[in-house]
């Protein structure tokens, strides 16, 4: 008898599959919030430094690669519903040893693409105290480490009221600048030619960096088919409705030669237009979001280099967890080191130069999983497919291609110096475990 009550006993279902529980406006909720973030602040001004009021233009260009980046990767997402992003999609589709690139590669973008959000801070940091912007930054990392050390977590309450600040002060700085747009500094529009928008777009694409996001949460979004693409639309058209506005303000106030030096462009342009309340008030809503913005910065790297260590991609030790704080110490104190000496030593420039290359690039593992996936595919369609594949997926691939190259000498250098350095370490990696392999054998 009592066999036949635990046969009737009601068993715990177990199961793979995420609700579908996220509606249109919730997904582009998640985009909105995570593609809105503390570079917007810095790189309107390395924008309009290197394109002057054309670079308008380059973020026009930006949203179009990122609409054709970003739809063939939702289709990824939909077939391969899996925690990791891109880098699960490329381990399980290409193989570990891609899984490693790509995991190498996310980990140096944010790591190099920290620079520009430290720095940033640091920037307006000396715009508001007078403080110097290399210490802001230093105090920044420091900071950062810390809240990760003792295993702080920034509430989801808490990072929604950062993203809204963000929101309500670019907004508030574009409808109030508006008026006081001066046609003189719209002229000449494109001082430094195609050379200058193209090197700009790169820039502008970093500005929209998340959009990836909504594509992620793709099992977790009703009627995908439908919901997935416009949700991504959405958050780009959105997004790129208020960074135009932004840009358009900022180099129509104060000249792109000054944006490109300014360690704190917006609050430049603010304080031309509305004294020194619009000036204290975009330094606030600057320090409150790169600064936030830094520690996800943290997380996120601190939680790559943890998973390729479980995974045995890096040596062990670094997936060393805290029993008393739950952090991954070891992780998080590496990525402060390296994000500490970006902030030392680079620029923003090269942060997001560097950064850029390494970002973009690491889109293109994924975008080779698709094609493979659609080449060998024969089971079910997935709830959302590439609208014209045969066109957009090439324009993925090309638009990739434009974005690398305008990282510039700079950025392909170190970019190319990172992945050197990766291929080497893990070349090391597997020569070890080949040879602790045969030597258990013999």
């Amino acid at each position: 008898m009592a066999e036949v009550d635990a046969d009737r006993r009601p068993q715990r279902r177990t199961t793979t599959e995420l609700r579908r529980e996220l509606g249109l406006k919730e997904a582009v909720a998640i985009g909105i919030g995570g593609t809105v973030g503390g570079g917007i602040f810095v790189l309107v001004g390395v924008a309009g430094g290197k394109a002057g009021p054309a670079a308008l233009i380059a973020f026009s260009l930006a949203f179009v690669a990122s609409l054709f980046i970003a739809l063939p990767y939702a289709e990824l997402a939909c077939r391969l519903p899996m925690a990791g992003g891109g880098y699960a999609f490329a381990r399980q589709v290409l193989g570990p040893h891609w899984g490693f690139l790509m995991g190498w590669i996310y980990w140096g973008a944010y790591v190099f693409l920290s620079g520009y959000v430290t720095i940033g801070f640091g920037g307006y940091l000396h715009a508001a105290t007078g403080f110097p912007t290399t210490a802001g930054a230093a105090v920044l990392v420091a900071a950062c480490i810390a809240v990760n050390l003792l295993g702080v977590k920034v509430s989801g309450g808490v990072q929604t009221a950062v993203i809204a600040a963000a929101i309500i002060g670019l907004a508030g700085f574009s409808f109030w600048g508006l008026p006081h747009v001066s046609l003189s500094h719209l002229t000449p529009f494109a001082p430094h030619g195609v050379n200058g928008i193209f090197l700009a777009a790169l820039v502008a694409f970093l500005s929209f960096g998340g959009f990836d996001m909504v594509a992620a949460a793709g099992e977790e979004i009703k009627h995908p088919e439908r919901n997935l693409p416009r949700a991504i639309l959405l958050t780009l058209a959105g997004v790129l409705f208020l960074y135009v506005i932004v840009a358009f303000v900022a180099v129509g106030t104060v000249s792109s030669d000054h944006l490109g030096s300014s360690a704190s462009p917006l609050a430049d342009a603010a304080g031309v237009f509305g004294g020194d309340l619009a000036r204290h008030l975009i330094v606030f809503c600057a320090l409150l979001t790169t600064a936030a913005t830094a520690n996800a910065i943290v997380v996120v790297t601190s939680r790559t280099v943890f998973a390729m260590s479980r995974d045995r991609m890096l040596p062990a030790p670094f997936a060393a967890v805290s029993a008393r704080t739950g952090s991954p110490w070891i992780a998080v104190l590496i990525n402060g080191v390296l994000i500490g000496g970006v902030a030392l030593v680079g620029t923003v420039s090269m942060s997001s130069s560097t950064g850029g290359f390494l970002y973009v690039l690491h889109f293109v593992p994924p975008l080779l999983a698709l094609v493979r996936l659609r080449r060998d595919d024969a089971g079910e369609r997935p709830a959302f497919s590439t609208p014209a594949p045969r066109i957009l997926v090439p324009l993925a691939f090309a638009c990739s291609a434009g974005l690398l190259v305008a990282s510039g000498f700079t950025g392909v250098t170190i970019g190319s110096a990172w992945l050197l350095v990766g291929v080497v370490l893990y070349i090391g990696y597997l020569y070890t475990q080949r040879a602790d392999r045969a030597g258990r054998v013999g």
